[in-house]
């Protein structure tokens, strides 16, 4: 796993949280690359299942994920598991 800092960005690109640490896998597919991982975040980033959101790694690449679970286990920060939408994108 790669281990990156990110902003993650609402559908709308509204900023939800900044310097967000995420460890990423990323591997190639029949259907094509595919990219999934654990954010750590503070208990007031409100990220949903079900919502689409985008992040910005720190090499520059982009793209949008999921959140397939939200592990909130006491204290002020949770880990969040991930799973990308599409390919990550160099901007």
């Amino acid at each position: 796993m790669a281990f990156h800092h990110c902003t993650v960005y609402l559908a709308d690109g509204t900023v939800l949280a900044k310097d967000v640490q995420v460890a990423l896998e990323e591997t190639a597919r029949e259907g094509g690359p595919e990219w999934y991982g654990t954010m750590t975040v503070t208990h007031l980033a409100p990220l949903e299942a079900g919502k689409t959101y985008r992040l910005v790694l720190d090499d520059g690449r982009t793209g949008d994920f999921g959140v397939r679970r939200n592990t909130f286990a006491g204290g002020v920060t949770r880990a969040v598991s991930i799973q990308g939408s599409g390919p990550l994108l160099r901007v």
